[in-house]
C-alpha cells in the first residue's frame, strides 16, 4: 500500500485485504452448474477478477460476488471483510463493514483489467453534451424487477468534470512530502524512468513505493512542468494507469436495496484494437446469473448480448428506510417506537439570562431582550470577534438586533443511538460509538443527551405575532466545530423579514474558551447584570477529549473513524428531527411542565412572553438554513424531515469522497487525511551538526501536532529509511532527498513499538512494500526516544522505548491504495451524505406510511465560486441530485446544459490559482457567473462575468408551486466559503478606496467613509431571510437587497426602555 491523502473514507478499501474467495463461492454455481445468461468470447485483455492478488484482490467494485447469504438483512446479504490487518484500526473498520447490507448508493464504480485499455475507445462513447447512452461503452441498469425504475439507464460520469479531482493547495499535505506540488492526491504526476529503459533503477523511486511511477496523463500528452492549466487538463480522473482501472461516477444517487448491473460492451477496446472480454466461459461470473438473465430485458436498443464483453452486479445497502425507522420511532411507530416515551416532545428547562439582583422586578429571567443583548453585544463582538465598533459591519448588526424582541436558552432530551463508553465508562472507540444495524428491524438502545437551544423571537411589529399567530422559525444549523452562538449575530437580519431562528449545539460541539477567556466574557456581561447569560451560553455538548482541560468542540464529527462520522452526522439529524417535533407540539392547548410567569397559572407551551400567545411552533412554517456543515445539515434535513418545507443550505456539499479529496478544511483535513496518511516520520539534516533530527507528525484529534523524537548521526542524502512496527511487523520507507529530507508513513495502534532504521544508499527491492535488500549497510537506528516531551496530558521520557503516539493508516499519498480509499469509502458514508436525500426535496417525496407524511421543500442551494473547504463541485453535485441544475436539458441562453456550463465555466473546478480567468492585473480570479452585483461592486465593471448571468430557477415555479434555486455567487475574487456578513464588503470596499485615494491629506478626502457599494452580505441574507419566510414563494435578484431599501421593509419598532421590560 502506499502513497495517498483522501477523506474520511480512508479506512474502506482494508475491505479487500481478504475479500474472501469464499465470498466468491459460497453463493455461486459452478460451470457444471450453470451455462449462465451467455458465453464469452475470447479476448487477450479482459476485465480482472482475481481474488488473489497481493496485497489487495483485485475485482470490479461494488460487485455482490464480495458479499455472503445473510437471510437477516434486508437484502439477503453482508459485505464479507477479512478481519486479517495489521493494526486493531483496520480490524476494527472490516467487522463494522461486515454488518453493512450492501453497498453504497453514490459510490464510485472500478473495473480493472489485464492490460491497458484504449482510452480513446472509452471517451468515444462518453463525451455527449447531454449524455446520451446510444454509444456509451460502459452501462448501469437496474435490473431489479422489484424496483419501480427496473430498466432505467443511469448515465455516468467519465471524467467528464463533474467530479474534479484537481486541488487548489498541492504542496498541503505536510513536512518533507516526496509528491508534493502534483495537481492531485489520487493518482501519480511524476515520471520516474529517467533514463527510459522502463526498469526501476537504484535513486529512481522517489516516493519508495516500489513502483516505477509514470504520470497519469492522456494519451500522447507530455505537458511542461510549467504548464500547470495543461497539466490539470490532460490529468485523467477516470483511468489509474498503473492498475489498469476504470473509474465511473454515476451522475446521481441509486435506489436503496436495489441490485443493479454494469455492462462492459465490447465498444471497449485494448491498445492492441481489440475488444476486452470476461475472464470466464460467460459473459458474467456464475453467481451472478440469476440476477442478470433481466439482461437482454434491459439492454439499450441494437444492443445484444453478443455486444457484452462482462457484466456484474451489485445491490444498493439500506439507507432511507433506517432513517425512516428511527424517525417514525419518535412519533411512536415501528421498531423504535419505543422513543416516542422514552424521550417525550418537551422543553425541560428554560435557563435564566439575566442575573436577578441586577433585575429585582423582573419575572421573566429567561428572556433576554433584543435591548438587552445590544447592549452586551458590543464588548463582547469588539474584545472576542474583533469588530470595529465604528465599521459598517457593526452598524448593521446593532440596527438588526432592534427587530429582535427576546432571546432564550433552554433544553430538551434527545435520543442518542450510539454509545459513547463501554460499561465501566471508559471512552470507547470511536468506530464503536456508531448507530447498530438494522434499525428498520431491531429496536436500539438509546441514551440521552441533553441539547440546549437558543431561541431569537421577531417583535410582534415586524412579524406574525402582531396577529396573535406564531411566528414562523428558521433553524440555523452552525459550522464545523461551531456552536450555537452565531445566532445572536444573524437573528436580527431574520428578525427584520418576521422570522424567528433557532439554533442548537450539534452532537460533541459547543464554545471552547479558555478559563482566561471565559472568566473575561463573565466579567464583562456580569457588569451589566448578564452573568446568567454567559454561564447558559457556555452550556453546551462540547467536551475535553484529549485532556489539556479545554472542551474540543466537535473535534470527533469530521474524522477517518468513518462509522462514527456517518453517524454522528445522522444523530444530528435525530436531534433537529426530536426539535422538529418539540416545536410542532406548540399547539396552543399543551402546557408547560413548569410555571413561568411565577403565579400559579400554568403558562401555554410555546408563549414564552406570557401574552397568551404561541410565539413560534404551531402551525406556522419551519425552515432550516445554515453554512458549511450547517449548510450540509440543511441540505439533509430538507430530504429527510418532511415538516421542513424550505431550506437555504449556504456552502454545503454532496458526495463526500469528493470533499475529503480535495479539501483545505483545517480540522477535517487533519483529522481525515493526516490520520490516514500518518502516523508521518520525518527528518531534516541538520546542516550545522550533520545529524538527523527526527520527529513524528500526527493528529492530535483535528488538529496538527509534531513531536520531536531524537536525532541519529551518520545520515546521507541518498540514504533509505525504514519506518519499522515492531508490534504489527508493518512497515514504511522514504528516500533522503536533497537537501537532506526524509518522510515515511507507518500503519499504526497508539503505543505500538516502533523502531527507525536508516541504509546506506538506495536498498529497497523494486517492486516491493520496503524490503530491503540482504547484505545491506545501516547507518543508524532510531528505537528510543532521544528528548522529554508530553503529548495529551502523558508524559515521554528520554531512553524509553520509541511508541507510536496515535492511531493511523500509514497510507501514503498518490497511488492506487488512496484511489481505492475513496472509491470504496462512499459505501460506509452515504447513509448520511446530502446527496442521497437530495431527490427527497423536490423529485421523489421520502415517505413515512405510519405518520401519513412525506418530504417536500423548496431549495435555495448557495455554493460560493472558488469554495475550497466544501468545495463547489459538491455543490453542483447536491443540486443535479435535487434536480437543481439539468444535465440533460439545453438551456436556450447558452446551447448546452446548465451542468455543462458549470462545468465549462471552471465553476465547478473552483481554482483560482490555475488561472483559467484573469482580472485587469492578470491575477487569476473566479468568474462571475451570477452577476449580482450587475458590475457595480468592489471589483468593477471590468472585472469578467458571465453574459446572462445563469440564476437557474429564478424563471420558473418548482414542483411544489414555489421557487427552487442554486445559486453560485461570487463572494471573493480568489474564492470564498460562504460569504460576509452585511457591512462587511461595504467595509473592504471603502478601505480600498482609502488606500487608492489619490489626493493627499488627512482625514478622508475622497469620501470613502461613507461610500457604498453591492454589499453580499445584505443582498444573500435578505434574499435568503424573503425566500424562507415567504415558506420558498419568494424569490428575487433585486439590488435593493443590497441597499436594504426594498419595498414592504419595515424599520425597526422603537427601542424599549431596559427598566420597563419584564
Amino acid at each position: 500500500m502506499r502513497k495517498g491523502t483522501n477523506v474520511r473514507f480512508v479506512l474502506l478499501w482494508w475491505v479487500w485485504g481478504g475479500l474472501a474467495t469464499l465470498a466468491a463461492l459460497s453463493g455461486g454455481c459452478s460451470l457444471s452448474e450453470s451455462e449462465g445468461v451467455a458465453t464469452s468470447q475470447p479476448a487477450r485483455t479482459t476485465v480482472k477478477m482475481d481474488f488473489f492478488h497481493k496485497p489487495l484482490p483485485e475485482i470490479p467494485l461494488p460487485n455482490d460476488v464480495a458479499t455472503v447469504v445473510d437471510p437477516t438483512s434486508a437484502t439477503g446479504r453482508r459485505i464479507n471483510a477479512s478481519m486479517i490487518a495489521p493494526t486493531g484500526f483496520e480490524r476494527l473498520t472490516r467487522q463494522k463493514i461486515d454488518e453493512l447490507d450492501g453497498w453504497g448508493v453514490f459510490q464510485p464504480i472500478t473495473i480493472p483489467f489485464t492490460g491497458p485499455i484504449d482510452v480513446e475507445s472509452l471517451l468515444a462513447g462518453h463525451r455527449d453534451p447531454l449524455y446520451q447512452t446510444e454509444n456509451d461503452v460502459i452501462y448501469l441498469i437496474n435490473i431489479d424487477r422489484r424496483s419501480p425504475e427496473f430498466g432505467r439507464l443511469h448515465h455516468l460520469d467519465v471524467g467528464n468534470g463533474n467530479y474534479p479531482i484537481v486541488l487548489e493547495r498541492r504542496d498541503n499535505y505536510w513536512d518533507n512530502d516526496p509528491r508534493a506540488g502534483t495537481v492531485s492526491i489520487l493518482f501519480d504526476e511524476v515520471d520516474e524512468d529517467l533514463n527510459g529503459n522502463g526498469i526501476l533503477d537504484p535513486g529512481e523511486d522517489t516516493d519508495a513505493d516500489g513502483v516505477l511511477d509514470k504520470p497519469n496523463y492522456l494519451p500522447g500528452s507530455n505537458p511542461s512542468p510549467d504548464d500547470l492549466k495543461a497539466r490539470v487538463d490532460n490529468f485523467m480522473s477516470f483511468y489509474e494507469r498503473e492498475t489498469n482501472t476504470i473509474i465511473l461516477r454515476p451522475l446521481v444517487p441509486l435506489r436503496e436495496r436495489t441490485t443493479y448491473a454494469v455492462v462492459v460492451t465490447r465498444r471497449l477496446r485494448d491498445i492492441h484494437g481489440e475488444p476486452v472480454g470476461s475472464p470466464y466461459p460467460t459473459i458474467h461470473h456464475t453467481s451472478q446469473t440469476e440476477a442478470l438473465r433481466a439482461l437482454p430485458e434491459v439492454l439499450p436498443a441494437g444492443l445484444t448480448l453478443a455486444d457484452v464483453a462482462f457484466a456484474f452486479t451489485f445491490t444498493t445497502q439500506s439507507v432511507e428506510s433506517h432513517w425512516r425507522a428511527v424517525r417514525e420511532g419518535l412519533y411512536g411507530y415501528g421498531p423504535q417506537r419505543h422513543l416516542s416515551h422514552e424521550f417525550p416532545a418537551k422543553v425541560e428547562a428554560l435557563l435564566p439570562l439575566r442575573d436577578a439582583d441586577r433585575f429585582p422586578n423582573s419575572k421573566r429571567l429567561y428572556l433576554l431582550y433584543g435591548e438587552n443583548w445590544l447592549q452586551a453585544a458590543r464588548p463582547l463582538v469588539t474584545t472576542f470577534l474583533g469588530l470595529n465598533a465604528n465599521s459598517e459591519q457593526y452598524r448593521q448588526l446593532a440596527t438588526s438586533l432592534e427587530y429582535v424582541d427576546y432571546f432564550v436558552i433552554g433544553t430538551y432530551r434527545s435520543p442518542q443511538l450510539f454509545p459513547r463508553t463501554d460499561e465501566q465508562g471508559n471512552f470507547l472507540n470511536l468506530n464503536l460509538q456508531a448507530w447498530p444495524p438494522d434499525l428498520d428491524r431491531v429496536p436500539a438502545r438509546a441514551r440521552e443527551e441533553i441539547v440546549y437551544f437558543t431561541l431569537a423571537v421577531p417583535r410582534k411589529e415586524v412579524s406574525a405575532r402582531k396577529d396573535g399567530r406564531p411566528a414562523p422559525v428558521a433553524i440555523l444549523s452552525h459550522g464545523y466545530t461551531g456552536n450555537r452562538f452565531p445566532i445572536m449575530q444573524f437573528a436580527g437580519f431574520f428578525a427584520r423579514h418576521g422570522l424567528a431562528t433557532i439554533a442548537i449545539d450539534g452532537p460533541s460541539h459547543g464554545i471552547g474558551l479558555t478559563p482566561e477567556q471565559e472568566a473575561l466574557a463573565k466579567q464583562l456581561l456580569g457588569a451589566m447584570g448578564y452573568g446568567a447569560a454567559v454561564d447558559a451560553t457556555l452550556s453546551d455538548r462540547a467536551f475535553d477529549q484529549n485532556g489539556d482541560g479545554i472542551k474540543d468542540s466537535g473535534a470527533d464529527f469530521w474524522s477517518a473513524y468513518l462509522f462514527h462520522t456517518r453517524d454522528i452526522v445522522r444523530q444530528f439529524m435525530l436531534d433537529y428531527s426530536q426539535l422538529v417535533r418539540i416545536l410542532r407540539s406548540w399547539n396552543g392547548r399543551r402546557l408547560w411542565d413548569f410555571d413561568l410567569g411565577e403565579d400559579g397559572v400554568p403558562d401555554i407551551a410555546g408563549d414564552f412572553d406570557g401574552d397568551g400567545h404561541v410565539d413560534v411552533g404551531g402551525d406556522a412554517p419551519i425552515v432550516m438554513t445554515g453554512a458549511s456543515l450547517g449548510g450540509i445539515m440543511s441540505m439533509l434535513m430538507g430530504g429527510a424531515e418532511p415538516q421542513i418545507t424550505a431550506v437555504a443550505p449556504i456552502a454545503g456539499g454532496g458526495g463526500y469522497v469528493d470533499i475529503g479529496m480535495r479539501t483545505v478544511q483545517g480540522g477535517a483535513l487533519e483529522a481525515f487525511v493526516l490520520r490516514m496518511m500518518g502516523p508521518l516520520y520525518v527528518g531534516n539534516l541538520d546542516p550545522t551538526s550533520g545529524r538527523m533530527e527526527m520527529q513524528t507528525v500526527i493528529v492530535n484529534l483535528n488538529d496538527l501536532a509534531r513531536r520531536p523524537l531524537g536525532s541519529v548521526e551518520g545520515v546521507r542524502v541518498g540514504d533509505t529509511l525504514v519506518a519499522e512496527n515492531l508490534s504489527n511487523g508493518a512497515r514504511g520507507c522514504g528516500l533522503v532527498l536533497p537537501p537532506g529530507r526524509v518522510r515515511a508513513s507507518l500503519e499504526s495502534d497508539r503505543g505500538d513499538r516502533i523502531r527507525l532504521v536508516f541504509y546506506a544508499g538506495s536498498v529497497l527491492v523494486p517492486g516491493t512494500k520496503c524490503e530491503v535488500q540482504p547484505g545491506s549497510s545501516v547507518r543508524a537506528v532510531l528505537d528510543r526516544f532521544g528528548v522529554d516531551f508530553t503529548y495529551q496530558a502523558q508524559s515521554f521520557r528520554a531512553g524509553e522505548p520509541l511508541r507510536a503516539l496515535e492511531d493511523g493508516l500509514g497510507r501514503p499519498r498518490n497511488t492506487p491504495e488512496i484511489r481505492r480509499l475513496g472509491t470504496i469509502g462512499q459505501l460506509v458514508v452515504d447513509p448520511a451524505d446530502p446527496v442521497v436525500f437530495a431527490p427527497h426535496l423536490l423529485l421523489e417525496p421520502l415517505e413515512f406510511p405510519f405518520t401519513r407524511e412525506r418530504t417536500g421543500s423548496h431549495a435555495l442551494a448557495i455554493s460560493s465560486q472558488g469554495d475550497m473547504n466544501v468545495p463547489t463541485s459538491s455543490g453542483v453535485t447536491f443540486a443535479r441530485a435535487a434536480g437543481l441544475v439539468s444535465f440533460l436539458e439545453v438551456d436556450p441562453r447558452y446551447g448546452r446544459s446548465p451542468n455543462q456550463m458549470l462545468i465549462d465555466t471552471y465553476t465547478a473546478e473552483a481554482v483560482d490559482n490555475l488561472a483559467r480567468f484573469t482580472d485587469a492585473t492578470g491575477k487569476g480570479v473566479h468568474l462571475d457567473v451570477e452577476n449580482f452585483s450587475g458590475g457595480d461592486d468592489i471589483w468593477g465593471p471590468q472585472y469578467p462575468r458571465l453574459d446572462p448571468p445563469l440564476r437557474l430557477g429564478f424563471d420558473r415555479w418548482d414542483r411544489l408551486g414555489g421557487r427552487s434555486a442554486a445559486i453560485f455567487p461570487l463572494a471573493r475574487d480568489t474564492g470564498e466559503h460562504g460569504f460576509s456578513l452585511p457591512g462587511a464588503m461595504t467595509d473592504d470596499f471603502r478601505a480600498k478606496c482609502a488606500r487608492e485615494c489619490p489626493i493627499p491629506g488627512t482625514g478622508d478626502p475622497c469620501g470613502c467613509r461613507t461610500k457604498t457599494t453591492y454589499d453580499i452580505g445584505n443582498f444573500l441574507l435578505n434574499m435568503i431571510a424573503r425566500f424562507l419566510v415567504t415558506n420558498g414563494v419568494e424569490l428575487s435578484a433585486d439590488l435593493c437587497q443590497s441597499r436594504n431599501d426594498c419595498p414592504g421593509y419595515l424599520p425597526p419598532p422603537p427601542r424599549r426602555e431596559l427598566g420597563a421590560l419584564p
